[in-house]
């Protein structure tokens, strides 16, 4: 974002770097040297290639976070605002909640560093197992939006300019508006047919969101998912009128709905372009949808399991799998495969294409590739 950058750290902590590193001077942050040395170990003199932090925030310090395995999010950034997922989550005991009261979604000054505001919907109490989505950014009645897929299975839209300040004590909190939710469980993936609550992570039931919320054109698109580590399981891919959603929790802003038996549980974020939406699901089956009413047009089945995104770039898509091979296939609502090529290790990442470069990163490799 011009001449920053914003990155979220396996340590739970949002820092804010300088482009040009420590080449142009050491700004905001003056503590490099003893950030950079390992625990226990004397500061390491930093050079003009080393990182400049402008600012750092600290999750678990500063909101009491226990994020699960890992902390899981990209930055948004709308205006002076950055938003991020806290990946608050279950402990190691999958059972119990450290933190139920603290907030899976935050906006920080993108400046400064400080916290502007914070999500107070309960999710962190209704979590499944943790919140590890990105945040998205869109409208609502021609208003600034982000796009929350939460921890407990439900869409969330927040307005991305509007916070209530509530005390408590002698601390004030930042609250978000909270504009609508979208339970993305069908109530048949609840209860079996005795009646019996499906318990969580069965194959049959519910979900988390891990994927990316995606805005295009007045619709926000999200797709159901869980840990790879549970393996496959039912999938649940919605079309949300983003407009028409305000103050619905009961499906009737639902465009679309596909999912069931020809759909499996995701972390992939859906690609949309022309008309036409792409999706990938764990299983490892690339959809092509219509993106307009969810009609499937083709499926293209990569013989292994997906943990990347699907991308469009100069009228092909791209995908990689876990068995390290990276798909290109026509653009089209008939399905053409243009070629494949093994990567060497697992592609887990999603291809990026920038001024005619693509780059794709393998478990150990990145690789750079022109034409």
């Amino acid at each position: 974002d011009g001449d920053r950058v914003y990155i979220v750290s396996n340590r739970c902590a949002i820092l804010c770097l300088d482009v040009e590193g420590l080449k142009n001077g050491n700004q905001g942050y003056q503590d490099e040297a003893k950030f950079m040395a390992s625990p226990g170990k004397p500061p390491v003199k930093p050079g003009p290639k080393d990182a400049d932090v402008i600012w750092r925030y600290d999750m678990r310090a500063e909101l009491g976070v226990l994020p699960h395995n890992i902390t899981s999010s990209a930055v948004l950034v709308l205006g002076d605002l950055l938003f991020c997922t806290t990946s608050n989550g279950q402990d190691w005991s999958h059972e119990n909640i450290p933190s139920p009261q603290a907030p899976c979604l935050i906006a920080l000054n993108k400046k400064s560093g400080k916290l502007a505001g914070e999500e107070s919907s309960g999710i962190s109490k209704r979590t499944l197992h943790c919140n590890w989505s990105s945040p998205g950014g869109g409208k609502v009645k021609g208003k600034d939006a982000v796009f929350f897929g939460a921890g407990d299975g439900s869409l969330y839209a927040f307005s991305a300019t509007e916070f209530k300040d509530e005390k408590d004590g002698k601390e004030t909190f930042h609250l978000m508006k909270e504009l609508w939710k979208h339970d993305c469980i069908p109530d048949e993936y609840k209860k079996d047919k005795d009646g019996e609550e499906i318990k969580y992570p069965d194959a049959e039931g519910r979900s988390e969101i891990i994927a990316t919320p995606v805005y295009h054109k007045g619709h926000v698109y999200i797709a159901v998912g869980q840990d790879p580590e549970h393996g496959e399981g039912i999938g649940h891919l919605y079309a949300i009128d983003a407009n028409g959603a305000a103050g619905d929790i009961t499906g009737k802003a639902k465009v679309w709905h596909y999912g069931g038996e020809e759909f499996k549980r995701t972390i992939s974020t859906a690609a949309v372009a022309d008309g036409l939406l792409y999706i990938s699901d764990l299983s490892g089956f690339l959809h092509c949808l219509d993106e307009k009413t969810g009609k499937p047009y083709w499926v293209y089945d990569m013989l292994a399991a997906v943990w990347g995104s699907p991308t469009v770039i100069d009228g092909k898509v791209f995908l990689g799998d876990e068995d390290g091979d990276v798909v290109v296939l026509e653009h089209g609502k008939k399905m053409k495969v243009i070629s494949e090529t093994n990567m060497d290790n697992s592609v887990y990442t999603t291809p990026v294409a920038v001024d005619g470069v693509l780059y794709i990163a393998n478990r150990t490799t990145l690789f750079a590739i022109e034409e």
